[in-house]
């Protein structure tokens, strides 16, 4: 399980890494966990902008650690439209549309409402690239802690194109693939982790491709 705090990663590791260079720290409970979490979030103390935990119990401490927050859960898109991607500016940082999901939806209906209610695009879901978890705290001094369902969804309509002012956004954009980077490096963590995850699956379905189009070939 990977968990941003801001862009801190708090890494709960199922198993030991294979790569010899990464430190992990040992856990048997959540509270160490907790206790790293709390330093970063409210006193804005970090070692590190990455904490590899390898518990005694990988289930256990996943509910401990979960039992500090109150959960939220959400959904949300990578839209592409032909070779450029949609990101919005909120806060001053880009980002992608995403957000909670209402009682009586499920994931699919969330992102695709959530596209057209922040950016006024009309999109189809084509396939879910993963999760993510990230920390907030509001106002009141509560505790978040968002699972964020990803898809990649195509564009269908984009005349009503705009943002949603009165979530924080003010910028809508299409980006040709050699602004993305820039873009990215204007982002959160949390969205660099999901794009590339989505550069990852598209270089696979490349691959899967060109062995079906030499296999129908030979």
């Amino acid at each position: 399980m990977k968990i941003f705090v801001a862009d801190v990663l708090l890494h709960i590791l199922k198993e030991s890494p294979e790569d010899p260079s990464i430190e992990v720290i040992p856990v048997e409970s959540g509270a160490a966990i907790i206790a790293i979490y709390e330093k970063i979030a409210e006193e804005g103390m970090s070692l590190s902008r990455v904490y590899h935990f390898l518990p005694t119990d990988y289930k256990k401490v996943v509910e401990q650690f979960k039992a500090r927050f109150e959960l939220i859960e959400a959904a949300g898109g990578i839209v592409i439209k032909g070779s450029r991607v949609l990101f919005m500016k909120r806060l001053g940082k880009w980002d992608l549309p995403k957000g909670k999901i209402d009682k009586g939806e499920d994931e699919k209906m969330a992102a695709v409402r959530e596209v057209e209610e922040e950016c006024g695009i009309k999109a189809k879901i084509l396939y879910k690239i993963g999760n993510t978890w990230h920390t907030y705290i509001q106002a009141d001094k509560s505790h978040k802690l968002k699972k964020t369902v990803w898809f990649v969804m195509q564009c269908l309509e984009d005349k009503n194109l705009q943002p949603q002012e009165d979530e924080g956004i003010t910028k809508v954009k299409w980006t040709k693939p050699h602004g993305i980077e820039k873009k990215l490096a204007n982002s959160y963590a949390s969205i660099l982790h999901v794009y590339r995850k989505f550069e990852r699956k598209l270089q696979k379905k490349a691959m899967q491709n060109l062995t079906t189009a030499v296999e129908e070939t030979v």
